[in-house]
């Protein structure tokens, strides 16, 4: 509208500016509406038919992690060119540290300029974040507080051994230590909810691999006493409400002193080591727990404390003792009911047994670090992920040391990873419907045979290929006899588990991928190739075989009741 003179007059081209300006403010507006609605839904854990997932923005989200290296993050500058070479991996979470030593370098002053710059360069990644809140303790000791912690012995005391050596660790009892941690921790927390307005913060790990090394327990005069008062009542009514279901160390040094309902730690648990590391993880528990708890109070997303694992061959204080090993799992559930799980740093060998030790009176399996680089396990994250995910449920895996050199453009994380986003929604939905499975050939604890519906399935490794290949795959349940299969250098044979109708043979293999959540079709596979080999090449070359590969293909089977001589029943 236009007042010319005195007058009111109305033109088309005014009227329509008049539209597009007033058109635009609803449309930022609705854009900002829209917004806020997606950051007040925060991260949480879901449990369904007993399987715990994390939901970010309103989906079950598997985090395809990298954590890493310690340092990496404390800098922008280094941190620069690693966001998109660590996205380009196709990971969809990084696990980065913030420390107490740079966020608080002088007590009361708080540094936000590596956290805002974080959260920034993780969006504008396309990547989500878990913070690792390196405070009190690091890897058993406490090299990441700040000097006026360190110096201060007085007003932050240190642990002792038994011999009253002074250790690198803080106290786990001391108020001062916890106060100071969980102001710090809290300023933290604040800052996340004030600028992390896309959900990209999705977890917070508090402290690292916690625990006293060196020794079973803290023998400082303070703790000593503490050692020699009752056991809180909540631990033990802890221990007899789950007599028959927690570890079996715990139950049988419970039990063996007499289920005593009160008693000092010793005479509960017995004069032994497992007396003392007992001791420590509730103290370690019940410290941590705070924080969590206040740290929810201000921003309530999931929290998860990491362990070192145990050696049944040694002693605690080998393992810093009083951490969330497999075996004080019982202790830190009744302890820390604010930490949502309790993760395993999984670099052994026997890497499935471990996983199954910490899939334990409800913590779901979250591996945060992985694949030892110093030990030569280089190749092995692609595989383990498929099976953590596919076989345990896992919620998350994460190779330690991502941004390491050994995860190059062509690492087979890459087209493993890739793989596995494409297929998320029907991993997620397949878990908490039991209707998946994976395996590898490194680990003796992956399943050799399975079954999915009215088939078991059988893996071989028997392709043609070079030593340094190992395989893996995935076989997820889509229909009655419809199947998706993802993975590389492995075979895979099937039968009818159905009395009704015991045969069974192929019907169709096609190869293909998942864009947008939709199946694109490449070959139809026939002929030479119809048969349920990663990669399907004809003719058994060792050169078929590459570790740059995952097939995706989608199989159709059929039963029936009639027998069948159809060659491909065993295609090997």
């Amino acid at each position: 509208m236009e007042k010319i003179a005195g007058k009111l007059f109305t033109t088309p081209l005014v009227i329509l500016l008049f539209l597009l300006i007033t058109g635009c403010i609803y449309s930022d507006e609705n854009q900002e509406n829209q917004e806020e609605q997606i950051s007040s839904s925060l991260p949480y854990i879901k449990a369904t038919n007993g399987v715990k997932q994390l939901i970010v923005d309103d989906v079950s989200f598997a985090i395809l992690g990298g954590e890493l290296l310690n340092s990496s993050a404390s800098s922008i500058e280094y941190m620069a060119p690693i966001w998109p070479r660590v996205k380009s991996l196709h990971v969809n979470t990084i696990l980065l540290p913030v420390n107490w030593q740079q966020f608080e370098s002088v007590e009361g002053e708080f540094d936000y300029s590596l956290i805002d710059n974080h959260i920034k360069k993780a969006h504008e990644n396309g990547l989500r974040l878990i913070i690792l809140w390196f405070g009190s303790w690091k890897n058993g000791g406490s090299h990441y507080t700040p000097d006026w912690v360190k110096t201060d012995l007085n007003r932050f005391p240190r642990m002792r051994h038994k011999d009253q050596k002074i250790t690198h660790t803080i106290s786990n009892i001391n108020e001062e230590c916890l106060k100071a941690d969980k102001t710090a921790y809290l300023k933290l927390m604040e800052r996340i909810a004030q600028v992390d307005k896309h959900n990209t913060v999705i977890m917070m790990q508090i402290e690292n691999e916690v625990g006293l090394l060196g020794g079973s327990r803290d023998f400082s005069p303070a703790a000593t006493e503490l050692f020699e008062q009752q056991v809180p009542a909540k631990l033990i009514e802890h221990i007899n409400q789950n007599i028959n279901k927690i570890k079996l160390v715990i139950r049988e040094a419970y039990q063996n002193n007499g289920s005593k309902k009160q008693g000092s730690w010793a005479e509960v648990f017995g004069a032994s080591l497992l007396a003392d590391e007992v001791f420590m993880a509730w103290n370690y528990a019940t410290y941590i727990n705070e924080i969590a708890h206040a740290g929810k109070a201000v921003h309530n997303i999931p929290t998860l404390v990491n362990a070192w694992v145990a050696d049944e061959n040694e002693n605690p204080g080998n393992w810093p003792s009083g951490g969330p090993n497999y075996r004080m799992l019982d202790v830190w559930q009744a302890g820390a009911p604010d930490i949502d799980i309790l993760a395993v740093d999984n670099y052994l060998k026997n890497f499935g047994a471990k996983c199954k030790d910490f899939i334990h009176q409800g913590n779901p399996l979250f591996i945060p670090e992985a694949c030892a680089i110093w030990q030569n396990d280089r190749l092995g994250a692609g595989a383990k992920a498929f099976y953590t995910i596919g076989h345990h449920h896992a919620i998350c895996f994460a190779p330690f040391g991502i941004d390491h050199d050994v995860y190059h453009d062509n690492h087979p994380i890459k087209s493993a990873y890739k793989a596995l986003n494409e297929l998320m929604p029907l991993i997620t939905n397949a878990q908490v419907e039991n209707k998946i499975n994976a395996f590898m050939e490194v680990d003796s604890s992956s399943p050799s045979s399975f079954v999915l519906g009215d088939y078991k399935f059988t893996v071989r490794y028997s392709l043609r290929k070079a030593p340094h290949i190992k395989g893996f795959g995935m076989v997820i349940q889509t229909g009655r006899d419809e199947f998706i299969v993802a993975g590389n250098a492995f075979k895979l044979s099937f039968e009818s588990t159905d009395t009704n109708k015991p045969n069974a043979q192929l019907l169709s293999i096609e190869e293909g991928s998942f864009v947008d959540g939709k199946w694109q079709k490449g070959r139809v596979l026939n002929g030479d190739e119809f048969r349920l080999n990663f990669p399907d090449k004809p003719y058994g070359l060792v050169e078929n075989v590459v570790l740059e590969e995952v097939a995706v293909h989608k199989v159709k089977l059929f039963r029936h009741e009639e027998e069948s001589n159809d060659e491909n029943l065993t295609p090997f």
